[in-house]
C-alpha cells in the first residue's frame, strides 16, 4: 500500500491587529515622509491606518514637535534635508524672511524704495497668498509670518488664516514702528512706534524672529520685543555685541546663542533676578572644537572666515552653525551633530508634520 505524504504547508503568521500596527507605525520617523509612502504599500489595511485623521492626530501628539524638513536660503530657494520635495523649488528675484508654522514669508529683493506684495507660501501644497506692502518708502524692515487660526496645534498649518508682523526702521527719525496685518479681514493695523535711540543706517533686518508666548522679538542693534495682543513695542539688550541669534531656551523663555573666541557655542537665557528684574543669565558653554572637525575652526584673516550661528529652529533645541568650510546642525538635547548643504547667508528651517501617504491614500479612499 502506498505511503500517503502529507505535504507540511508553513503556517503563516496571524493577522497584526490594527492597534498593534498603528503602534508600530506611530514610530516612523517623523524626518522621512517616503516612509509613510512605503508603509502605504504594504497592504490595504496599513494604508487606511495611515489615511485616518485619528492616526494624523496621534502621530504629531506622539513626536510633538514637527520635523526639520529644508530650510529656505536668503535668496529664496528650498534646500530640503528630507525626501520632501517643495511645490515651487526655486524664487529667482525673491528673497526669504521668515518660517513658522508650516509656511514661509517672502519679499522681492528689489522692493526697497517700490511698491511691493509680500508672497506667504506654503511649499508643501505649492498654495501662496500675495500681501499689499504697508511700506514702500525705502524704510528698513523686517517681517515675520504665524498661523492665526483659533485652536490649531500648528503641526501641519494648511490653508488657515495668518497674520503678518511688520517691524520697519526710519534711522534717520530714530523711531521704529510695527503693523499687524490679518488674512482674515485682509487689513493692516495702524502703526505704533518706539523712540529707537540706537538704530542706524548698517542696521542688518534680515535676521528672522523668535516667537515666545504672545510676543515677536526681532534682532536688530538691540532687541525689539513686539507684543502682539496690545501692538506694544519694548527694547532689549543684547547678552553680548557680535553675531548672533535669538531662540527659544529650554526653559521656554527667550534665549540667544552665539560663538564666543571662535570655538565656543555660548547660550543664554533670560531670567527673572530676586528682586524681579529680568536680565540675561548664560546656562552652557559647547566646545566645538569636540564636535567639529578640526579644519572647521579655522581663522583666517578675513572676517569670512569667521564660525557664527547661522539659524535656529524654533520648537526645536536644533542650532545652525556655519564655519569656513561648511555649516552644521547641533541639536542640543541629543548631540548629535549634523552636515548640511548650505552657503554662508541667511537661513530659515522650515518645519512642518508632512503625511504624503495619508493624504494619497485619503483620496484613494473617496474614489
Amino acid at each position: 500500500m502506498d505511503e500517503v505524504v502529507e505535504e507540511v504547508l508553513p503556517r503563516l503568521p496571524p493577522v497584526l491587529v490594527d492597534e498593534l500596527v498603528e503602534e508600530v507605525l506611530l514610530r516612523l520617523p517623523p524626518d522621512e515622509p517616503t516612509w509613510f509612502v512605503r508603509s502605504s504599500a504594504v497592504c490595504k489595511p496599513w494604508r487606511r491606518i495611515l489615511a485616518a485623521p485619528r492616526f494624523r492626530r496621534r502621530y504629531c501628539e506622539f513626536h510633538g514637535t514637527p520635523p526639520l524638513l529644508g530650510y529656505f536660503q536668503g535668496h529664496g530657494n528650498f534646500v530640503p534635508t528630507s525626501a520632501l520635495l517643495p511645490a515651487q523649488p526655486d524664487r529667482p528675484g525673491w528673497i526669504a524672511l521668515d518660517c513658522r508654522h508650516g509656511r514661509a514669508l517672502l519679499a522681492p529683493s528689489n522692493g526697497y524704495g517700490n511698491p511691493f506684495d509680500f508672497i506667504v507660501l506654503e511649499p508643501v501644497t505649492g498654495h501662496q497668498s500675495r500681501v499689499p506692502s504697508p511700506v514702500h518708502d525705502g524704510l528698513m524692515y523686517c517681517a515675520s509670518v504665524l498661523c492665526a487660526a483659533q485652536g490649531c496645534d500648528h503641526h501641519a498649518c494648511q490653508g488657515d488664516h495668518f497674520l503678518l508682523a511688520l517691524v520697519s526702521t526710519d534711522w534717520r527719525r530714530r523711531v521704529t514702528s510695527g503693523r499687524l496685518y490679518s488674512s482674515e479681514t485682509r487689513v493692516w493695523s495702524e502703526f505704533t512706534s518706539l523712540h529707537h535711540p540706537d538704530v542706524n543706517c548698517a542696521s542688518h533686518m534680515a535676521w528672522p524672529s523668535v516667537l515666545v508666548g504672545d510676543a515677536l522679538y526681532f534682532s536688530i542693534d538691540t532687541i525689539i520685543k513686539f507684543q502682539l495682543g496690545t501692538l506694544s513695542f519694548s527694547l532689549l539688550e543684547k547678552p553680548i555685541d557680535g553675531n548672533g541669534r535669538l531662540m527659544t531656551a529650554e526653559n521656554g523663555q527667550l534665549g540667544f546663542a552665539a560663538v564666543v573666541d571662535v570655538r565656543i557655542l555660548t547660550l543664554w537665557s533670560m531670567e527673572t533676578g530676586p528682586e524681579g528684574a529680568m536680565g540675561w543669565a548664560r546656562f552652557r558653554l559647547i566646545n566645538l572644537e569636540m564636535l567639529l572637525p578640526d579644519d572647521a575652526l579655522w581663522t583666517p584673516t578675513h572676517e569670512y572666515g569667521i564660525t557664527f550661528v547661522s539659524a535656529f529652529a524654533e520648537g526645536t533645541q536644533v542650532i545652525f552653525v556655519s564655519t569656513c568650510v561648511g555649516c552644521y546642525t547641533f541639536d542640543l538635547k541629543s548631540g548629535r551633530v549634523r552636515t548640511v548643504p548650505c552657503s554662508r547667508e541667511n537661513i530659515l528651517p522650515y518645519m512642518r508634520f508632512y503625511f504624503p501617504a495619508i493624504e494619497a491614500a485619503s483620496a484613494d479612499q473617496e474614489q
